[in-house]
């Protein structure tokens, strides 16, 4: 049975979300194009939302994926501050600093600095070498607009959300939020799903097997 909008806003509120994912289909190109970085001393660039940000994410209670977008008006990032791996904040997986977060053509970027120590450099390489291109956040929403549809999958708008946390991952579920170079176009020909999205399918997957 689907909780009532009290239960689903208590839900969705209390937890830490996350946007980490893995990548299964492709779907559609898009184009990104960066101006040449702000921050000389920054180490890379990346976007931490982009404009087309939606994501599908998966309803437990009702078994039923949903969309889940961020409306990047609503995003508080004071408080964000550390580059962590893979959504394991920790003071070991601390790599960087990050800085000079703006918002430009509504999407939010921001600069990293990474540590000295040898992880970091060893993340910051991978990066520059190109094996790793994708970031996530970590937030916490406060409150959101959801729109049941008749025909297609419902609509969660995330209106006002604190963002706690930037880490390195494999694949995020927002395929803009990248590592950006200095004037070269970025095509993301991608679809991407969030991680309990992912896991819902190789669990389906294993019990055809």
């Amino acid at each position: 049975m689907k909780p009532n909008k009290e239960q689903l806003r208590s839900a969705i509120c209390s937890r830490v979300m996350y946007r980490s994912a893995s990548l299964v289909s492709k779907q559609k190109e898009t184009e990104q194009r960066a101006d040449a970085q702000a921050n000389t001393n920054a180490d890379a660039t990346f976007i931490l939302i982009s404009t087309d940000n939606a994501c599908e994410r998966y309803d437990w209670w009702d078994d039923t994926i949903f969309i889940e977008e961020l409306d990047i008006k609503g995003a508080d990032y004071s408080g964000l501050k550390t580059f962590f791996k893979d959504h394991n904040p920790s003071v070991d997986t601390a790599s960087g600093v990050v800085e000079n977060l703006r918002v430009e053509k509504n999407q939010l970027i921001g600069d990293v600095r990474f540590g000295k120590d040898e992880q970091s450099q060893i993340l910051k390489q991978k990066y520059d070498d190109g094996i790793l291109t994708d970031v996530s956040i970590g937030y916490r929403i406060d409150d959101y607009e959801y729109t049941e549809k008749k025909d297609d999958n419902d609509l969660l708008l995330v209106t006002k959300f604190r963002i706690i946390e930037l880490s390195a991952v494999w694949k995020g579920a927002d395929a803009g939020a990248i590592k950006i170079k200095s004037n070269e176009p970025v095509e993301v020909n991608e679809k991407r799903y969030s991680y309990e999205i992912y896991e819902k399918k190789l669990n389906s997957n294993n019990r055809r097997k």
